[in-house]
């Protein structure tokens, strides 16, 4: 036995020197009987993996350059279990904030906590950020950790069918006028929800004779001074379109919106910088830059105080609580002051649901907006266009120069391509009442596809850039185990599926986001399923993902055998001569 161990090699070739190879590409097809059939003993040590993975991930955005920095540096022994390609639809990375360019886009989420958690920025120049300078932190931080280096750009996935034989999606890929298939064993979402945009469907809305614009697709060559403007929503992005193109001169601005929603904070941003003034966006000073540049340990404290806060907000966000009805009245309150308590205003424009509903956002300058001469509300949604006008649905008609549509993005969570999954299962048809995930990472009938930010994501509470750094971990112990445990598919079971979505629609109904509100988190409606937030805190959700289910999932092998991964009964471990062989003695 002595001798051996000693002949054996420390670190065995990649694919070991196993003689079992069935079907294609070393796969073995699922419907043998393992009691019929006797395998040959693998040469190599346990979890020495057959192959690398091959992974396919679409969308170079936070999420996907996120995932590279895990697969290239977090966990740098992926390097020999992975091959690895992103493919980025646009000529550039930084996904929304590349997309969105529309006057005033920024986050509404504090600067210091959106920000790639492997590398925070101290020179941030305002608590909530401009798109532009996002960008520039993206292209700067994707640089300095080579996080390109698998990214492909002007690459579109245009089909993923999944190929049951030899369990990897066959992708139909497309580079300018060039078309091609790749086969991969793993197929990963980065795609994101704010980046597939849509013209409203409104009618005469493409006979306009003027300039049309989309906040998604805006024009930054049009000269918008001096022109009348109609701008059609008051989401996040209408919010911010409509005191930036009011600043502008010689504009009037005409608003047009169905329903009112909060505009809030709880606390003055410029409390948490120990300053009195009350500005909605402080400036970070230089001596603030300069503390956290050289000072890690308070920019990490500073940092760990703004999380603290969200995610001890989440009890504001229960049904019928004193803590809802309180934060709902300091909103309205908040709201009546900026619009300088006039009545007509404080009616149309201060919600009447609870706070949360809708997505809160802090909106600096909007309420303020209508305060002057050149906006006017329209509280009324928008039922056709005429060659220069837009008719609301009160019958009135709006002569307009511009129309602006600030009206979101296509947030049904399916992909940007065609996806045929298990039983020629077609994941947009499958979801095109209500998508449904397992923890918004899996899709039932959808094998090795996982994703980021899917149905029912913390998107509503906590912080986003945290919820994708623990769905990268997630995706990375998954990817060990199919990898050392030579496992061919995994996907949820559907009825595991259909449990998680019954419970957490019963967690839901406690929380603001059922509220009698129009909401893109259900889709639009007032009363439809929550089909776009977690239900729960974020706290739930990192502690729900911070180890695998397996038990959740249909698991299937390469080998008849799924004990083969044990190669020939010893760890590479025990094989290095410099290893210490009794590490678990404690005593």
């Amino acid at each position: 036995m002595a001798d051996a161990l000693d002949s054996t090699p420390a670190k065995p070739a990649l694919n070991g020197d196993s003689v079992y190879h069935n079907g294609v590409n070393g796969h073995q097809n699922g419907n043998l009987n393992s009691e019929s059939i006797d395998i040959p003993l693998r040469q190599a040590n346990a979890w020495t993996p057959r192959k690398k993975l091959r992974i396919l991930s679409v969308g170079a955005g936070f999420s996907g350059l996120l995932f590279a920095h895990k697969l290239q540096h977090q966990y740098p022994e992926m390097q020999d279990l992975v091959s690895h390609t992103i493919y980025e639809a646009r000529d550039k990375i930084g996904g929304t904030w590349y997309v969105n360019t529309y006057p005033g886009v920024q986050c509404d989420v504090p600067s210091h906590i959106y920000a790639f958690p492997f590398d925070p920025n101290p020179n941030w120049s305002h608590f909530y950020s401009t798109g532009k300078e996002i960008q520039e932190y993206i292209l700067s931080t994707t640089k300095k950790w080579n996080l390109d280096r698998d990214v492909k750009l002007n690459h579109r996935v245009l089909e993923a069918l999944w190929q049951e034989d030899i369990g990897q999606w066959k992708c139909t890929i497309q580079h300018g006028d060039r078309q091609w298939v790749e086969h991969t064993d793993v197929l990963i979402s980065g795609q994101g929800i704010l980046n597939k945009w849509q013209w409203p469907n409104i009618e005469g809305l493409h006979d306009f004779k003027g300039h049309k614009c989309h906040s998604a697709k805006w024009d930054n060559n049009y000269d918008y001074s001096n022109k009348t403007i109609g701008v059609i929503g008051n989401g996040s992005s209408g919010i911010q379109i409509v005191p930036s193109l009011a600043k502008l001169p010689g504009t009037n601005v005409v608003s047009f919106q169905r329903s009112p929603t909060y505009i809030y904070y709880r606390m003055a941003p410029s409390k948490l910088l120990n300053r009195d003034d009350i500005t909605g966006n402080p400036k970070y000073t230089e001596e603030d830059k300069r503390r956290f540049r050289e000072d890690p340990v308070h920019l990490r404290q500073y940092r760990k105080t703004l999380v603290h806060k969200i995610n001890n907000a989440f009890k504001m966000f229960i049904k019928d609580t004193p803590a809802n009805k309180e934060v709902s009245d300091d909103a309205r309150k908040q709201m009546a002051e900026k619009l300088n308590h006039d009545p007509e205003l404080c009616a149309k424009l201060i919600p009447s649901w609870e706070l949360g509903c809708r997505r809160i956002t802090p909106g600096e300058g909007y309420l303020e907006a209508f305060l002057k001469p050149n906006v006017q509300l329209v509280q009324q949604g928008v039922v056709r266009v005429t060659e220069d006008s837009i008719i609301a649905a009160d019958g009135s008609s709006h002569k307009v120069d511009v129309i602006a549509c600030a009206t979101g993005f296509d947030v049904s969570f399916t992909p940007q391509w065609r996806m045929i999954g298990r039983n020629g299962v077609d994941l947009a048809k499958e979801w095109s009442v209500d998508p449904e995930s397992y923890l918004s990472i899996c899709a039932r009938d959808m094998p090795n596809y996982f994703m980021f930010m899917g149905p029912n994501s913390v998107i509503a509470h906590g912080s986003l850039m945290e919820s994708l750094n623990w769905t990268g971990d997630y995706l990375i112990k998954w990817l060990k185990k199919m990898c050392t445990e030579d496992i061919k598919s995994i996907v949820p079971k559907s009825k595991v599926v259909d449990e998680l979505i019954t419970y957490g629609d019963k967690i839901h109904k406690t929380l603001v986001w059922s509220g009698g509100c129009k909401s893109w988190y259900k889709r639009n409606t007032v009363d439809g399923r929550i089909t776009a937030a977690f239900a729960g805190s974020a706290l739930l959700y990192k502690n729900l993902i911070s180890e695998l289910r397996p038990e959740d999932f249909e698991v299937e092998y390469s080998s008849p055998n799924r004990w083969s991964f044990l190669g020939n009964g010893f760890t590479e471990y025990e094989m290095d001569p410099e290893s210490d062989l009794s590490w678990y003695i404690e005593r």
